[in-house]
């Protein structure tokens, strides 16, 4: 089942508060470390071998997911003032 916002256009699942559950997320924060590890190997080997190759857009769309992050995370107290 979904639910819709007419005002954006955007649909979302309707999540069931077991998928919030503080058991379900460790599972879930557990996972996504034990992927990236792999991946993280997966990419070692590669590039040990000689055989990684990245595209350019790859590049591109991680330095702008790693200005956005830093963005997000920055102090607000250390920006000048909006004015």
């Amino acid at each position: 089942m979904k639910r819709t916002n007419p005002e954006r256009n955007a649909v979302r699942p309707i999540l069931s508060s077991e998928v919030y559950s503080s058991a379900r997320l460790a599972a879930l924060a557990r996972q996504k470390v034990k992927l990236r590890a792999q991946k993280v190997q997966r990419i070692k080997k590669q590039i040990a071998e000689g055989t990684y190759d990245v595209s350019a857009a790859d590049i591109i769309r991680g330095i702008a997911r790693s200005e956005i992050s830093w963005l997000l995370n920055m102090d607000y107290a250390c920006l000048p003032e909006v004015r």
